[in-house]
């Protein structure tokens, strides 16, 4: 005979209905995960279990202090056990009791275990809330090679899904039993208040990458990653925003900005999470395509604007190159030759036989390009003036020389530039040093 799903259910929903009026005996005793708000049972909370129905999905509990019986989904109580395993289940969620948790960014992962390479088993949305249940020890997710900020938190989501996720990207927030509908209105009024104040100069403010500010500071503008098109665009009048980096360009629609926090926003229907720093710094925060969580420092730009900090780069540039060929422009060497600075950065030098391969790469020819592209760093300013890069023709890569111009003439000195990549930024920074061995150069006017 084929089984009918429909009678069966209607069966055992009768004979729950007898079971609740009954007085059956315990079949274990569950720790309530997530607050029953219709009964007003807080999580947390030992309550007997007197029968589990998998037709459907609920498990019939006793109130407490109360011989009345009540219906909880399945996923809503732990596995019924016995009185002092429940106790202490308990008490293992005591830390987190009442604490839940929003989820800041859309397609947050929950992950089987606390490492960033484990298989996900649920993504949440944007402002999706999950229940807190204990914290573990587990591997940091990184950004850019630095561990991100947070633990690992055991949560159950409101489908029943169990598992781990990062506390980067959640929102903790404490709500009772009897306080869901005035912690919902709460937030809600909070966040249109302060909306037009802090977020209306943010919304107003061209945004650059973070290390700006640091080129600025320091007087050493590196023109191949300092340009107006890198920059966090807030949208506030085309309602796009959008984020390019040298390795990252990101745009998405958005409806308007949500508080979430003190200083903090969701751009919303995009998974953007805005926090103030100050008034000259924010971060902007999401998960990628693949549920790792990212984030991008800001800064605004006040005096000159980009386009004058790299016309007065280039000029001091051209600058530099000018003092070294106006004191010459001919130098000569007994040893490695002449060397003519030309107008138009332009060099050309003859009887460097001594230094193939050892500095220059064999088959560059005696004619090429200068560039003053490096910064001699601190514990070398005091010996040289500035580094050269020079472009042979005929070379497949660069040669560098720091040097420093002497009343007679110019001395020269092979210099090491290593290239290191940072993820955060997108960018190679570069790194000037003297190798112990390198040898010297001097060429006389």
């Amino acid at each position: 005979m084929k089984f009918n799903h429909k009678i069966a259910a209607a069966f055992a929903i009768t004979l729950l209905s007898i079971f609740m009026t009954s007085c059956s005996g315990v079949i274990g005793y569950g720790v309530l995960l997530w607050n029953d708000n219709e009964h007003k049972i807080s999580d947390g909370t030992v309550v007997p279990v007197y029968l589990k129905s998998n037709i459907s999905k609920v498990y019939v509990i006793g109130l407490p202090d109360s011989k009345e019986k009540v219906e909880v989904p399945l996923w809503q109580l732990s596995v019924p056990e016995k009185k002092s395993k429940a106790i202490k289940r308990a008490a293992k969620y005591e830390e987190y009791k009442n604490t839940y948790a929003k989820s800041a960014i859309d397609g947050l992962p929950i992950r089987a275990d606390k490492v960033n390479t484990s298989k996900q088993v649920y993504r949440l949305r944007k402002n999706e809330t999950v229940k807190t249940l204990y914290k573990g020890n587990g591997v940091a997710p990184q950004n850019g090679g630095v561990p991100l900020e947070g633990e690992w938190l055991h949560v159950l989501t409101s489908n029943g899904t169990e598992g781990w996720c990062f506390s980067y990207n959640l929102r903790l927030f404490e709500m009772r039993a009897e306080e869901v509908v005035a912690q919902t209105v709460t937030v809600a009024e909070s966040s249109e208040e302060e909306v037009d104040t802090l977020i209306g100069d943010v919304l107003n403010t061209t945004w650059y990458p973070d290390f700006y500010g640091s080129m600025i500071s320091k007087k050493q503008i590196d023109l191949e990653y300092f340009n107006s098109s890198y920059k966090f665009n807030t949208g506030y009048s085309s309602g796009k925003i959008s984020i390019v980096l040298p390795d990252l360009e990101l745009e998405f629609p958005f409806s308007g900005v949500t508080k979430t926090e003190d200083k903090e926003y969701d751009f919303n229907d995009s998974p953007l999470h805005l926090v103030v720093r100050n008034s000259r710094s924010i971060v902007i925060k999401y998960a990628d395509e693949k549920g790792m969580p990212r984030s991008y420092n800001f800064v605004s730009i006040s005096g000159k604007s980009i386009e004058q900090i790299i016309s007065e780069e280039l000029e001091r540039r051209q600058n530099e190159y000018k003092a070294i060929s106006s004191s010459g422009p001919d130098f000569k060497s007994g040893n490695y030759g002449k060397i003519s600075f030309n107008d138009g950065n332009q060099f050309a030098w003859s009887g460097f036989n001594k230094l193939v391969p050892s500095v220059i790469p064999s088959g560059a020819k005696g004619n090429g390009e200068i560039e003053i592209k490096y910064f001699v760093p601190a514990e070398l300013k005091s010996s040289w003036d500035g580094i050269m890069t020079f472009n042979f023709e005929g070379a497949d890569k660069e040669v560098n020389f720091l040097y420093k111009k002497e009343g007679n003439g110019i001395r020269l000195t092979a210099g090491s530039v290593s290239k290191r990549y940072e993820a955060k930024s997108g960018r190679n920074i570069s790194t000037v040093s003297l190798p112990s061995n390198s040898l010297v150069l001097f060429f006389q006017k």
